[in-house]
């Protein structure tokens, strides 16, 4: 009787062990689960990052291209206000009998 006992208690054991084992497998499976969804969620961050990078280059561009019609708007229109002096200045504009 005694051994029998013993194998009911080592059954029993290994029920409680195998109930253990079980709950580990659960929440490593919902482990996996959230580190797939953190996983797809950092790859549609990383997406998100690129579309914001390509665009941030191309308004970069676009700004550059801005600035170099302004440079050179203004240089025109310095430089037609310094002809303009100058030919004033020659015709005698700033001389006074």
């Amino acid at each position: 009787m005694m051994e029998l006992e013993k194998f009911y208690q080592s059954i029993s054991e290994i029920k409680i062990e195998l109930t253990k084992l079980s709950t580990r497998l659960e929440k490593l499976d919902d482990f996996t689960r959230r580190q797939d969804e953190i996983s797809r969620r950092v790859d549609d961050v990383e997406k998100g990052v690129s579309k914001a990078l390509e665009s941030t280059k191309s308004a970069h561009h676009r700004l550059n291209q801005i600035h170099k019609i302004c440079y050179w708007l203004l240089t025109a229109v310095g430089g037609a206000v310094i002809v303009f002096i100058v030919g004033y200045a020659m015709k005698g504009g700033f001389y006074k009998p």
